[in-house]
Parts: structure tokens; C-alpha cells; sequence
């Protein structure tokens, strides 16, 4: 009785544990649903529309879809924010379509696809599905019973014209707003006077110069009330279009160990002793750790210079053992040389249809019926012909192609269909080497791997400040680089321009967006497991503007503020001191300089970017006359202009017209990149893809 009590007790005790348990899960799940709720699910939002998350998703899908068969993976955090990019770009577009009243009509768009002059791409899906024109590929998915084909054969291929229709409406809206937007930008009159009179003269200038940096900077202070007063004046340099975190990280590479290596060097001589023996290309396939390829290629093809040279004075059976590179051993062991015809001119007939229309017109085509009257036969495609290389082509089809004499002969047949040819030409044959190429790359260990990982853990652990992470990483032997990132940034280190960044780092960058301020962060593995990379977040900037106090901008007001505190003091010391450039560059202990200045031209030589007044003094100024001296934003400056030539030569209307579409018409504003940059300025762009990525 006393055992059964207790039992009863222990059944209360876990009847309310489990209840509380239920309570808690029940409180949990409604907590995640309100949150789910509740939650912003938009991916983007431009202006007053968003880009809802889903949408994203099911493109993201769509396009790893589509790139699934590449062989070099691109980094999917890069590759989410070009589609993000191009759906923001489609959305701006749209508004302004709207805004502007452009539109295509159904019957533009009929034109465009299966018109007298179809759009480029409804001529590469017909060609893709093997008929004549967009418009019979047309028919052929929208009445498939007038093929033989069953409805749910063309499901993919109705799916995949869609797809392009949908190109083709943009396209043509794209076109219509491009013809809009670079017709308004033509040159006027006035423009092309102003072109002509800023390309026809040149000025030759002598001057002197006394730059800021020659004087010491920590004799001119600048107060933190001097950098806050540039500041307010010029804040708009300033702005950004997204929240910024300022990081440091330290990226540590994984590479196989001395005694990985070792390992590696091992294997790679036992591999090379196989390969040397008649049977050795069957014992290295055995190897695991092995890579074998046997392509069969013309010494043309072969890149590196030492394998050609191998394989052109190697017989068959011998073997070559490449310098490693980058921890990648090769071998290459030369199986076969041989004679091949490799190029031949080939016009091809395609039939669709049975055995009986198959024999018809290859008897139409060898009783010398013209292919412009067989093309007419129903089911007939005639393609010209054209040269195609055969080398690499089964052994089946080769041998057909090269007894093949002057007539049509069946290179394939099937039931419903056959492909027929005749070789107009053929090219002498061609040596051909079957090369086996025998690859290993060597690895670290999974104790090497261990090792650098507890390295980097315990530097981690002894350095938990964004301060002391940043300051002790050298002592370490780290290397601390300084960046800044955005919610729009797909990997550290990233370059808009190049593409060039970290692998994988995509969720070091979204733990920034969620860390504190002096936070460092837990190891990340990146570029597929071959870096570890650990952050520190030093700064937060969010807002419309970087601050006064943001790096960047105090270092270039600082400067700012105290090139003006030289030129001052430079102006004040050298004012109306001398009356020639001789005197005044004795006086500034420099020597005259030259250089010419044509207005048509961006630049001169030997003038700092910065100073762009000096443009308008140098046209104002009369020949012979001494200007200055005056304070520019690199130095102070003294000049005379010595000569202006005028240009003998007149341009024509036409090369005015070109120069400003070239400077600053269509050929600038019409492309698609500045478009963006245009259209994303005038509406607010919020992206929000680090919430969800």
C-alpha cells in the first residue's frame, strides 16, 4: 500500500510537471506565432510599395533553378542581393511607367513576339525548340492536338514562353522610357556652342604653388566647435542610404599543416609509382583522394605550357609530375595519340514524321530536288550549312560522317522523327592526345582544423572588447582589418565593382546588425569551411547622416578646416608681397611650374582634382596678367596665363551631338545603372533582407 501511495503521489507530481510543461509550450508557440504575426515580412520597401518576402523567395528558387548546373556555385548571399537590386530596379520602374504613362499594348506585344519582326528573344526559343518562327512555336503550345503532342507534354515549354513573354513586355516598356528619357537630353544650340568654345581653346600657364602640406599640421588646432560648424555646412556630403556598423575581424584560412602535407607528399608518390606501370591509371581510380580525367585534346587546347610541352615530345605510357600549386598535385600520363577528322561542313534536314516521310525526303533531297522546295514539305526544316567539330562525337556517328560522299545520308532515325546530313567539306584530320590528368589536393586535418580553431577561440576569449579585439589581434599574429558593412552588404570585404569578398561571411555581418556596440562575436566558418572568421563591432551608425564624430567624415573636416587655417596664414604671409611669379616663387621657396588647361577636358595636368576654381580664374584671366595670390583647397596659388591658342577647326553639328551624349546625354543617363541610381534618389529605398537572411 505504502509502494502505491508513493506511486500516486509521483503520478500528481508528474501530471502537474507535464501540465506546466504544456502550459509552457503552448505560451512558447503562442508567443512565436504572435510574433510571426505581427513581424514585417517585406523584403524591400520602395517608397509606399513593398517587395513581400514570399515573392522574393519563390524568384530565389526560381534562379537557383536555373543555375544549378553551374559549376562554380556563386555565394548565395551575393546572389540574393542582385535579385533584391533587380527586383527594387523593376518596382522603381514600374512607378515611373506609371507616373510617366508608358504602357504596351497587347497588340505591340503580339508584334513582338510573333510579328513580321520578332523580338530576339522569341527568335532564340523557337530556335531553342526547333522550329522555323516564334509564331509556329507559338502554335505549337497553344493547340499541342495539332502536333499529336498530349497537353501536359508542353507544360514546361508553355511555362518557359511565358517566362519570356514577360521579357519581352519589359523590354519593351524599358525601350519606350530609354527613347523618353535620351530623347529630352539633346544638345541645343547653346550646348553646342558652349562644347565648341570650351574644346577650341587652350591656355599654357606658368605658376607657383605653396602646398598646405609643407607646413606643420599640429600648429594649426582644430577645436571640435570648428569641425561641427564645417559640418552643419556641408552635411549632405554626408548622407547615406543605409544604416552602417563599423566592424574589425580577423579571418583565419585553413591549410593543411607541415605534417598534412607530409601525409599528402606520400600518397602523391605512390600515386606516381602506380602510374608509371601499364596498368596504373586502373590502380590510381581505386584511390579515393584521387581525381582522373582522360579528355582527348589538340595541343591547341592544352594551356599550360609545361603539359603541352610533355605531351608533344612524351610517347604513349609516359608520365609527368607538375609542381604543386596551391596544395593541388598534378599528374599527367599520356594514354594515346592518334589521327581524327575534327571539323566538318555540314547542311542538316530535320524531319518530323514517320519512317515513310523519312524515306520521301531523303529521295527528294539525292534526286537533286531543291532544299528551298523540300523546306515546303510539312514537318521539314532545312538548316544551312555550317561547320561543326566531330572529334569528340561517338564513335557511331564519326564513321557515318566520314564515309559520308556527296549525298544526304540518315545520321539519326527514330519513329517520329530523323536528323539528316551532307558533308559539304571536310578539314584534313587533326593529332589528338588522350591525356590522363590525375589531380589531389591536400587537406588539413581535422586536427590541424582543431588546432587553429582553438588558437582563434582563445584569443577570443582573452579579448571579449571590440577594443582590446582590435588593439591585441597583432600581438596574436591576427590581422585586424577595419570595414564597414551594411544590411545591403553580401560578404566581408565585399566590392561592388569587382565582387571580390569573404565567402559565407553573410551571417557575420547580420550578427553585427544584432550585436552591441564592443561585442565580439562567435567563430563563423566561411568560404564552404575553409576560413574562420570572428567580428568585433566597434560603432553603430544609423540615421539619414554619418555624424561629425564618424571617422571618415572627421578626418576629412579636420583636414578641411585646417587646410583653410594654412591658406590664411599663407595668404596673410605672402598678400600682395610681390608683383612677378619670380619673386613670388623665391618667396614661397619653389620653383615656376607649367601646364596647360583645355575646357573641354576634366583635368589638367599638375592641378589637384580639388582645385576646380582654378578653371574659371584661368578663363577669366587676361594673357600676360599676374592672378594670386589666392587660396585654393590644396595650397596657394600664383598664375599668368602665357598663351591661348585658339583651334583653327570648326566641329561639325554631328560630332557635338555625339560629344554630348557622350559627356552628358543619352550614353550617360541612359544607362540602366545610372537609371537606377536616378530613379532609387528620388523614392526612398528601404532593403530589409539582413532580417530574413
Amino acid at each position: 500500500m505504502a509502494a502505491l501511495e508513493k506511486i500516486r503521489k509521483r503520478a500528481v507530481i508528474l501530471t502537474i510537471v507535464i501540465g506546466l510543461g504544456l502550459v509552457a509550450f503552448i505560451i512558447e508557440d503562442g508567443v512565436q506565432a504572435a510574433r510571426s504575426f505581427f513581424n514585417d515580412q517585406t523584403a524591400a520597401k520602395v517608397g509606399s510599395e513593398k517587395i513581400d518576402i514570399m515573392e522574393f523567395q519563390k524568384r530565389s528558387e526560381k534562379l537557383n533553378a536555373q543555375n544549378q548546373n553551374q559549376q562554380q556555385k556563386q555565394d548565395p548571399a551575393v546572389q540574393q542581393e542582385q535579385l533584391l537590386d533587380e527586383m527594387v530596379f523593376e518596382k522603381l520602374l514600374e512607378q515611373e511607367y506609371d507616373k510617366v504613362g508608358i504602357y504596351v499594348s497587347d497588340s505591340e506585344l503580339s508584334e513582338a513576339l510573333t510579328g513580321k519582326n520578332p523580338a530576339q528573344a522569341a527568335v532564340q526559343f523557337a530556335q531553342q525548340l526547333g522550329v522555323q518562327s516564334p509564331a509556329q512555336a507559338y502554335d505549337f503550345i497553344t493547340n499541342p492536338t495539332k502536333y499529336k503532342v498530349q497537353e501536359q507534354q508542353v507544360t514546361e515549354i508553355r511555362a518557359a514562353w511565358n517566362d519570356m513573354q514577360d521579357q519581352v513586355y519589359k523590354q519593351l516598356l524599358m525601350q519606350k522610357l530609354y527613347a523618353l528619357v535620351t530623347g529630352s537630353m539633346q544638345a541645343n544650340d547653346l550646348d553646342r556652342k558652349q562644347m565648341q568654345e570650351d574644346g577650341a581653346t587652350t591656355c599654357y600657364i606658368d605658376f607657383v604653388k605653396k602646398d598646405y602640406s609643407t607646413l606643420a599640421d599640429d600648429k594649426y588646432p582644430v577645436s571640435d566647435s570648428e569641425i561641427k560648424a564645417e559640418y552643419n555646412k556641408c552635411k549632405e556630403l554626408f548622407r547615406k542610404d543605409e544604416d552602417v556598423r563599423n566592424i574589425h575581424y580577423i579571418s583565419v584560412d585553413i591549410n593543411p599543416s607541415k605534417s598534412d602535407l607530409a601525409v599528402a607528399t606520400k600518397q602523391i608518390n605512390d600515386a606516381y609509382a602506380k602510374l608509371q606501370q601499364s596498368n596504373g591509371l586502373d590502380l590510381v581510380r581505386t584511390m579515393a583522394e584521387f581525381k582522373v580525367d582522360t579528355p582527348k585534346v589538340t595541343l591547341d587546347q592544352i594551356s599550360d605550357q609545361k603539359v603541352k610541352d610533355f605531351v608533344k615530345g612524351a610517347s604513349a605510357g609516359a608520365v609527368y609530375r607538375a609542381e604543386p600549386q596551391n596544395n593541388v598535385y598534378n599528374m599527367f600520363k599520356l594514354m594515346k595519340v592518334e589521327q581524327s577528322l575534327d571539323s566538318v561542313n555540314v547542311a542538316a534536314v530535320v524531319v518530323q514524321g514517320d519512317k515513310k516521310l523519312q524515306d520521301s525526303v531523303l529521295n527528294m533531297l539525292n534526286s537533286g530536288k531543291p532544299e528551298t522546295e523540300v523546306a515546303k514539305v510539312k514537318g521539314v526544316q532545312v538548316q544551312p550549312a555550317q561547320w561543326q567539330q566531330i572529334a569528340m562525337a561517338p564513335d557511331s556517328l564519326k564513321n557515318k560522317i566520314s564515309a559520308a560522299g556527296s549525298n544526304y545520308v540518315v545520321l539519326q532515325s527514330q519513329a517520329e522523327g530523323a536528323y539528316l546530313c551532307k558533308v559539304v567539306e571536310k578539314k584534313a584530320p587533326k593529332t589528338y592526345y588522350t591525356v590522363a590528368a590525375v589531380s589531389y589536393e591536400a587537406y588539413a586535418s581535422q586536427k590541424t582544423i582543431d588546432a587553429l580553431r582553438d588558437r582563434l577561440q582563445k584569443f577570443v576569449s582573452s579579448n571579449t572588447t571590440a577594443a582590446a579585439f582590435a588593439k591585441n589581434a597583432a600581438k596574436a599574429g591576427y590581422n585586424a582589418v577595419e570595414i564597414q558593412v551594411t544590411p545591403s552588404t553580401p560578404q566581408i570585404g565585399y566590392n561592388p565593382q569587382f565582387g571580390i569578398g569573404l565567402r559565407d561571411t553573410r551571417k557575420a555581418i547580420k550578427w553585427a546588425f544584432e550585436a552591441k556596440v564592443g561585442d565580439v562575436s562567435p567563430i563563423f566558418d566561411a568560404d564552404n569551411n575553409n576560413t574562420l572568421v570572428v567580428v568585433a563591432l566597434d560603432a553603430v551608425y544609423d540615421g539619414d547622416y554619418f555624424p561629425a564624430d564618424y571617422a571618415p567624415v572627421k578626418k576629412y573636416l579636420t583636414e578641411k578646416v585646417r587646410n583653410s587655417k594654412k591658406g590664411d596664414a599663407l595668404m596673410k604671409q605672402y598678400g600682395g608681397k610681390a608683383n612677378s611669379l619670380q619673386a613670388y616663387a623665391k618667396l614661397m621657396g619653389t620653383a615656376i611650374d607649367t601646364t596647360e588647361i583645355n575646357f573641354a577636358q576634366d583635368q589638367a595636368m599638375k592641378i589637384d582634382p580639388s582645385e576646380t576654381a582654378i578653371y574659371g580664374r584661368v578663363a577669366a584671366a587676361k594673357q600676360g596678367v599676374l592672378v594670386g595670390p589666392w587660396k585654393g583647397n590644396s595650397a596657394v596659388w600664383v598664375f599668368q596665363v602665357v598663351k591661348a591658342e585658339k583651334s583653327q577647326r570648326k566641329p561639325s553639328k554631328q560630332e557635338l551631338d555625339a560629344q554630348f551624349a557622350r559627356t552628358r546625354g543619352a550614353q550617360v543617363v541612359g544607362q540602366p545603372q545610372m537609371l537606377y541610381g536616378i530613379l532609387s534618389k528620388a523614392t526612398t529605398v528601404k532593403k530589409n533582407l539582413i532580417k530574413f537572411y
